[in-house]
């Protein structure tokens, strides 16, 4: 039998968060499952994901057609200037996203990416910012054929206007 998976995207709620930290490792490794991650990796775990609020940040879950977790894209706004890798301003995001391995290649991310631009659009943020990793060029490269662009004295940041953004 062929499979070709169904998604399913719905607001992620305080329940999802250990399944964002499962999310939040898969970035942190790009995606391998035997990766290892540092000491700064795990105080950031804490900020992007124990510090999340879902009725202040918000997010998307997606699963499959049997209710498998596939992957999942969450915001964070932050507070002090110095908080997460990509804040470009109070009203502006920063959103972190990972896809499950078994489900690469079926155009999750793209799904996830614009839901989260929706999101953002819908709280009234002008625009999404990421940080990218400088040794992800598989990730930069997705993001830019997405409409992010790289952001003038921001290393390794990139965003995309909420209202130019198209997928």
């Amino acid at each position: 039998m062929d499979y070709t998976p169904e998604f399913v995207l719905r607001e992620a709620t305080e329940s999802d968060r250990t399944y964002l930290r499962r999310l939040n490792f898969l970035a942190d490794v790009f995606g391998d499952e035997h990766g290892e991650i540092g000491d700064d990796q795990l105080a950031g775990a804490e900020t992007y994901v124990g510090q999340w609020d879902p009725k202040k940040d918000s997010g998307i879950v997606a699963f499959d057609q049997y209710d498998v977790p596939a992957g999942g894209v969450w915001l964070r706004y932050w507070g002090a200037d110095d908080d997460g890798h990509a804040k470009l301003g109070d009203d502006i995001p920063e959103i972190a996203i990972a896809v499950e391995n078994r489900y690469a290649g079926n155009k999750l991310a793209v799904k996830l990416l614009t839901a989260a631009v929706e999101l953002a659009k819908q709280q009234g943020a002008p625009k999404v910012a990421l940080w990218v990793d400088p040794n992800n060029d598989r990730a930069r490269h997705r993001y830019e054929s997405f409409g992010f662009k790289n952001v003038d004295g921001h290393d390794n940041v990139m965003a995309v206007d909420v209202d130019d953004f198209t997928a």
